[in-house]
């Protein structure tokens, strides 16, 4: 289970400066058990590749400001056969809107290792201007070839306990119409 300490939003030097009030008024996250981690091989079952995990901020801001997410870093550790890939890959967008944007890592094998990846956003999707949001995270982590003799582990790791997760974002004013 995600935890509210487990994102954290950071404002980029370069970035405009942020609106007099921000905070999360409500975090929803979906259940995936203890581990967010993805295994393959020949003892390992077929939905154990893939894992997916759902994240929803209720967010409040000043009224007149807009946000978008531009750069995500998450660890993880990865253990990976040759032949074994490996990627890790979030879609963001707010609920009511069809735009959407992604970052995501692929390693593949042969890899033992623990990583800190920092991936930036395909294009920033703003928010709504109008002081609050639901921000929706949709994280996955999966291996391929799902058959073979090849084996595989791909995880994001923990940090006390929970699933840890920055987001960077920029802020910007609103046109006033």
């Amino acid at each position: 289970m995600l935890a509210v300490s487990a994102v954290a939003f950071a404002l980029p030097q370069s970035a405009s400066t942020p609106p007099p009030s921000f905070k999360i008024t409500n975090v929803v996250s979906g259940d995936f058990g203890k581990e967010f981690v993805a295994t393959v091989g020949p003892k390992a079952d077929i939905t154990d590749s893939r894992k997916f995990c759902q994240l929803n901020l209720e967010l409040s801001y000043s009224a007149g400001y807009s946000f978008a997410v531009y750069n995500a870093e998450y660890a993880g550790f990865a253990d990976l056969d040759p032949g074994v890939t490996g990627t890790i890959k979030s879609n963001y967008y707010f609920s009511g809107e069809t735009d959407q944007t992604s970052s995501a890592t692929t390693l593949t094998g042969p890899a033992r290792l623990s990583f800190k990846k920092q991936d930036g956003v395909d294009v920033a999707v703003w928010s709504p201007c109008s002081g609050s949001a639901l921000f929706n995270v949709d994280a996955s982590v999966a291996l391929t070839p799902l058959a073979g003799s090849a084996s595989g582990v791909l995880g994001v790791a923990k940090e006390s306990g929970r699933l840890s997760s920055n987001l960077y974002i920029a802020w910007k004013k609103c046109e006033q119409k």
